[in-house]
């Protein structure tokens, strides 16, 4: 495919998720909500009833996942459209199916419009054609430049990687991270009577989670009031001490490895934590982050060069700048 290919069936995906925001919401009321009509508008001399909408053309002749009426979306459109996305976005629709069904509802609502703007000649009107030209003309541009600042694939190297690295070894040091289990109980700082009750209750918990053989996680199932830590034990997993509420790091950071906090008050309750485990900091090694590393020194590279190469063709020529002009375009913008 090529890149001006690329990013037209970009864009046109890119506009599905935009719609995608404006249906959300649609996707559980069923079909009926799929087949409802829009609202009408009433354009002078244009017919009150919505224009037909023509078949859509699959990308490839595979199975349709999705059909409203003549239209569809085919299992090619929606690999193309999986392919366009970085591996973080890809990972991130396919893990989720209720947004991937909404993308693919939104590209149907979207195959809809363009069919009855297409039967009312939409892009035949002047606005519409410049900027149908200015699209045109930014792809062109986007994919041209996009070939001259392309690095060698050689680039980097593996001592410019290593460099790179060395130049850089601050940015790749993972942080100590706290595993800590919680029991928290809910109990408003403005209420004087939820608090005495709650830190009553909180005391014993303490007690009883500091007892010989006790089982903190069987406590945080029965007595913690947050539900989601709650359902797995309290165990919040390992988090970056900066990721800790603030009014319990210096309690997390104080405690050893298996030890039970003293109960602390936060404005929306009691909290009792437990530190079950502790990662100290460590250098991250070049063969886990060179990939990332290579990356971003080739988007890097890539940049420096179209800027270059921009500045090059503005330097073989001489520029002459009408004020007067300039300033009439900037009034006539008002």
């Amino acid at each position: 495919m090529k890149k001006s290919d690329y990013a037209a069936l970009r864009m046109r995906w890119m506009s599905a998720f935009g719609l995608a925001l404006v249906l959300s919401g649609c996707g559980d009321k069923g079909q009926a909500e799929q087949t409802q009509k829009p609202a009408e508008s009433k354009p002078a001399a244009q017919a009150t009833k919505p224009a037909a909408t023509p078949a859509a053309t699959p990308v490839t002749n595979s199975p349709a996942v999705a059909t409203m009426g003549t239209l569809s979306v085919s299992q090619g459109d929606l690999e193309q459209l999986l392919r366009s996305l970085s591996p973080a976005q890809r990972q991130q629709l396919t893990a989720n199916r209720a947004a991937l069904e909404q993308v693919v509802r939104s590209s149907l609502a979207e195959k809809a419009l363009l069919g009855q703007a297409r039967a009312q000649n939409w892009a035949d009107k002047p606005e519409v054609k410049r900027a149908i030209q200015a699209a045109q003309e930014q792809i062109v541009f986007r994919s041209y430049l996009d070939s001259v600042s392309q690095p060698p694939d050689t680039y980097p190297s593996e001592a410019e990687l290593q460099q790179a690295y060395e130049q850089n070894k601050a940015r790749f040091v993972q942080p100590a991270s706290y595993r800590v289990s919680q029991i928290f109980l809910a109990a408003p700082f403005n209420d004087a009577e939820a608090v005495a009750a709650a830190r009553k209750k909180a005391a014993e918990l303490v007690k009883r989670a500091r007892a010989p053989q006790a089982d903190f996680a069987q406590l945080a199932q029965e007595n913690s009031q947050d539900k989601e830590s709650a359902a797995r034990g309290g165990d919040t997993g390992f988090i970056p001490l900066q990721q800790v509420v603030p009014e319990l790091r210096s309690t997390v950071q104080r405690l050893k490895k298996g030890e039970v906090s003293e109960v602390v008050q936060l404005p929306s309750g009691l909290h009792i934590v437990k530190l079950v485990d502790l990662r100290d900091s460590r250098q991250v090694p070049l063969t886990e982050v060179q990939v990332q590393l290579r990356d971003t020194m080739r988007a890097q590279r890539q940049q420096d060069a179209a800027r270059a190469y921009l500045e090059g063709l503005l330097n073989a020529g001489t520029v002459s700048i009408d004020g007067k002009a300039l300033q009439g375009a900037v009034d006539g913008a008002k």
